[in-house]
């Protein structure tokens, strides 16, 4: 079992500022990418943190990492190490598919999990509702279920999970999730897209190990795919390839009743013809993955993909509830076509039935935020990194005819890859810098550059903040987790 406690070991946990008096923690957890199932990287009511005392965020502790965590860590409040005891703890996966289990409080790394593969990994674990089990992504091209307190592997139906039989030439870029009693992973290809790689969402249900497996290409194949070139005799090669789902998000789970536990997909270049080939289209499916309910796919879907313009570069952001609007519940879709979709959730459209567009300044890499203030405005946060070191907030509004559009609100000259929000706080990642800003205005309210925050971050790809507590924590590009905790 590859869960010794590894403190001192290969990874170095150093505390800074050790006489900082620190506010007292709050209980919240932050289970998976984005903090929910739906992706929303929304969190009101779960921190200590507010306009009044973000201002006193000072950096607690660097942990380094054996390779770059080019994702983000979740956090559980209540571990139980032993019958008496139970500790706040933070989970990360690096690149290189180690896990690591870390305790939230000093930086001690408590254990880490090895896996061996040919490549690299740029997926998030996700915590079982019952805090006691984590879900890890490998390099093997497994997703591994681990005992949260330990790192030791729980040998259990359907687990270890085989989401490709190429892990050479099929990544698992995206975020683990899990809702309505099951796991969700999904494939893309490495950088470069070589190799006959196809997307693929693969769901297994937790009570059984019953796994269902939905290709984007070749949509009739209900299992996982083996090229021909690994095995002539292969009967689960598709003709077609690429089509990878490798946006930030990865599954993103309805959270209204009224779609029954619904999920959503984006898919990257790769051949359509809305029958068995879904490149560059966002797919709705049933909660456990067998069907395809429902799609959207831009009418310039040729265009994009002779041009690699990604429609999967992102994945949907559901809106809450909107009130007086011909479509109450909605979502956005973005791409790298500076364009911004907006959605009906009940009927996504099909081909170029998109509720409206807003045109984007630039290339979208990152997970939307979703946000609904106190006057029950729906804000929508978007990063460019790295097109841009820029953010932007817009808002949802109706017109006379109860048609809902987009606007834009404020943009600020800010690096930012996902954001996430906390009572009207957005927290964003940039080269050097994490910033916090006023949700409304965009104003600066404060930065890991000041002096006063104790040092900064590192240089940053796809790693994006979160909020827990009464802290923030975030990965770098120099190995690292850092942690900035309220100042007393």
């Amino acid at each position: 079992m590859a869960a010794a406690g590894a403190v001192g070991a290969v990874l170095i946990a150093q505390a800074f500022s050790r006489d900082l008096a620190l506010a007292a923690p709050v209980q919240a957890d932050w289970r998976t990418f984005a903090g929910d199932a739906a992706r929303s990287g929304w969190v009101d009511g779960a921190t200590r943190i507010t306009h009044s005392n973000v201002g006193s965020l000072r950096k607690r502790f660097v942990v380094r990492l054996g390779a770059v965590a080019d994702s983000s860590p979740i956090y559980a409040s209540h571990v139980k190490r032993s019958r008496h005891a139970a500790i706040a703890m933070l989970f990360v996966v690096d690149g290189a598919g180690t896990s690591y289990g870390i305790d939230a409080g000093s930086g001690a790394v408590l254990w880490r999990f090895p896996t061996h593969g040919p490549k690299i990994t740029a997926s998030s674990p996700v915590l079982d509702p019952d805090g006691r089990h984590l879900y890890v992504p490998g390099v093997d091209g497994r997703v591994h279920k681990l005992d949260a307190a330990s790192g030791i592997e729980v040998k259990a139906s359907g687990f270890p999970l085989l989401i490709t039989r190429m892990p050479d030439v099929e990544k698992d870029a995206s975020a683990l999730n899990l809702a309505n009693g099951f796991l969700y992973a999904v494939t893309s290809g490495y950088l470069g897209d070589a190799g006959p790689y196809v997307g693929h969402v693969v769901t297994v249900r937790l009570r059984d190990g019953q796994t269902h497996v939905l290709n984007t290409l070749c949509s009739n194949i209900n299992r996982l795919l083996l090229d021909r070139s690994y095995d002539p005799n292969s009967a689960a090669s598709c003709s077609s390839v690429r089509s990878g789902i490798w946006s930030r998000s990865g599954v993103v789970v309805d959270p209204d009743p009224k779609l029954r536990g619904r999920v959503y997909v984006a898919t990257g270049n790769g051949p359509f013809d809305g029958k068995r080939n879904w490149g560059d289209s966002v797919l709705a499916l049933n909660p456990d993955g067998s069907r395809i309910e429902d799609s959207f796919t831009p009418s310039d879907y040729a265009e994009l993909e002779n041009t690699d313009l990604d429609l999967g570069s992102t994945a949907p952001a559901l809106l809450p509830p909107q009130a007086h609007s011909r479509a109450p519940l909605m979502a956005v879709q973005g791409g790298k076509s500076h364009v911004l979709y907006l959605l009906d959730r009940t009927h996504l459209g099909g081909v170029g039935g998109a509720l409206s567009q807003f045109s984007l300044p630039y290339e979208m890499f990152s997970a939307p935020a979703v946000w609904r203030d106190a006057h029950g405005t729906t804000w929508i946060y978007l990063g460019f990194l790295p097109e841009s070191h820029s953010v932007m907030g817009l808002t949802v509004q109706n017109d006379a005819g109860a048609k809902s559009r987009l606007h834009e609100a404020w943009s600020k000259e800010v690096g930012a890859t996902s954001p996430v929000v906390a009572n009207g706080i957005v927290f964003v990642a940039g080269d050097g810098a994490l910033s916090a800003l006023d949700a409304q205005t965009g104003a600066l309210l404060w930065s890991s550059t000041r002096p006063s925050a104790g040092g900064t971050i590192g240089g940053i790809h796809w790693q994006s903040p979160i909020v827990a507590g009464d802290s923030v924590y975030v990965c770098d590009e120099e190995q690292h987790l850092i942690a900035y905790t309220l100042q007393r």
